[in-house]
């Protein structure tokens, strides 16, 4: 399938492809570290709520006001296998060894009070305007909450520039914590239409980013560091005084070796001179050396060092935009429609040419988006065709190890539903959605860059229901 110029993707059953790459790995498994996560949250709350019915400059009017205070305490355990170890396994694989699990644990606590006013006036007897206030908190996802910790094995010896990175969840994370201010104008011109503009703007904190700095975990030590005294050191001292290539391949290749000889760098310098040919290591050694040992880190190994990246709340934005939406109905035909558009703008975008080695923070999801619906109704049947389209948005920020944004294309598609009522108790209905199954492609920094097409195909689904 082709999915941009000079492209070419692949497809599998991920149930198949599983246990053959299974198979590769120590155990028959693919993850090397495994946790049972639990999050406990344990909400209060108090509310209070107003409503009137009054004249606004002799029109009449509505006042809804509430406010609400709420406490939340939040606990979290993880049972997580400890990583204990790391194993060089070849040139530029490692894994992360681990034991039995062990319990870690974190809290966090807050409490909001929240306000919310409304306010409606009859303009006419036609026209409505409203216009709201309110302080409203959307909760992370639990799985910002555990307390485990991911931790990854080196993508290569860090001698030769190889890193590490982990990755620690926070239970301490507040929710995210907006203050809303909508205003509408509607205007009912007919009995089922209707044409209504409005707008909002949202001044929204506690968005969550990431902070990154350097650490160790769980006291794993580096057996490819390089650094002086330790076998990897010695490798490398070796591979100066040969003048060879200083790759992943002669490094492992040395350190396992040193481990091969009770660690007499002298013997294994000159079991290594022994192997060459033509000043390089023959790739039938290399696979020899890398099959028949596996280096561990030791006691003369530094600490390895993470690049620790944790959740943490740290960043604002403000999201503004206006809706628009009109209702219409053909007289007594029972045809109709609907249609709406909504434009978002924010203040907080993401650089796509931006450094790979630095972070952003961008609000996420925001996108122009459209609806138009076809409608009848009448004699007890209910038919709805409908397109439903959504602009390019990003979906995810600083993915990998460029740092990259993910978005998801501009994507519309066509559903279809229409039910009858064969009497009061029984109904049937039919649902078609993507009528003409849209594929969906997401890339990175930019379009040509794909990350992800899906291929959809319509759905349908035949529905019987009865009311007792």
């Amino acid at each position: 399938m082709k999915v941009g110029q000079g492209d070419i993707a692949f497809k599998g059953d991920a149930a198949k492809l599983f246990p053959l790459l299974a198979a590769a790995y120590p155990g028959g498994t693919l993850s090397t570290t495994e946790s049972l996560d639990t999050v406990t949250e344990e909400i209060k709350s108090l509310y209070a709520q107003f409503q009137m019915e009054s004249e606004f400059f002799g029109r009449p009017a509505r006042v809804n006001a509430g406010i609400r205070y709420e406490e939340t305490e939040v606990e979290s355990v993880a049972d997580q296998s400890r990583p204990v170890d790391v194993l060089w396994t070849a040139d530029n694989d490692f894994q992360i060894l681990t034991s039995d699990s062990s319990s870690l644990s974190g809290s966090g606590s807050y409490d909001h009070l929240l306000p919310n006013f409304d306010f409606q006036v009859d303009v006419t007897d036609n026209i409505v305007a409203r216009t709201s206030f309110s302080t409203t908190i959307g909760r992370t996802a639990y799985t910002n909450l555990f307390a485990s910790t991911e931790v990854n094995a080196p993508n290569r010896p860090s001698a030769l520039g190889g890193q590490v990175t982990a990755k620690l969840n926070n239970p301490e994370l507040a929710p995210l914590e907006s203050n809303n201010f909508d205003i509408s104008l509607e205007w009912y011109y007919d009995d089922a239409s209707y044409l209504s503009v409005g707008y909002f703007d949202k001044k929204v904190k506690n968005f969550i980013g990431n902070s990154s700095y350097d650490g160790n975990l769980f006291d794993l030590r580096d057996p490819a560091s390089g650094e002086a005294g330790t076998r990897s050191g010695d490798a490398l001292d070796i591979i100066a005084d040969l003048g060879i290539d200083q790759s992943e391949a002669n490094l492992f290749s040395l350190v396992a070796l040193i481990d091969a000889n009770g660690g007499d760098v002298a013997a294994a310098r000159a079991e290594f001179e022994g192997l060459l040919v033509g000043g390089a290591l023959p790739q039938s050694e290399v696979d020899r050396i890398l099959g028949a040992y596996d280096v561990v880190s030791d006691a003369n190994d530094p600490e390895l060092v993470f690049a620790i990246s944790q959740l943490i709340n740290n960043n604002e934005g403000n999201i503004d935009g206006i809706e628009i939406a009109w209702q219409h109905f053909f007289g007594e035909t029972g045809f109709g429609f609907q249609a709406n558009y909504t434009m978002v703008n924010g203040d907080v975008g993401l650089d796509p040419g931006s450094n790979p080695y630095e972070e952003q923070f961008a609000l996420l999801g925001l996108s122009d988006t459209a609806n138009l619906t076809a409608i009848y109704e009448k004699y007890g049947f209910s038919a709805r065709l409908a397109y439903n389209w959504r602009d390019t948005f990003l979906s995810e920020s600083n993915v990998g190890g460029d740092r990259s944004g993910i978005y998801v294309e501009d994507f519309g598609q066509y559903d279809l539903n229409i039910s009858y009522d064969i009497n009061e108790q029984l109904a049937v209905s039919f649902e078609g959605i993507n009528l003409t199954g849209e594929d969906q492609r997401i890339y990175h920094r930019v379009p040509e860059q794909v990350y992800y097409v899906y291929e959809l195909s319509p759905r349908y689904q035949l529905g019987v229901r009865y009311k007792f």
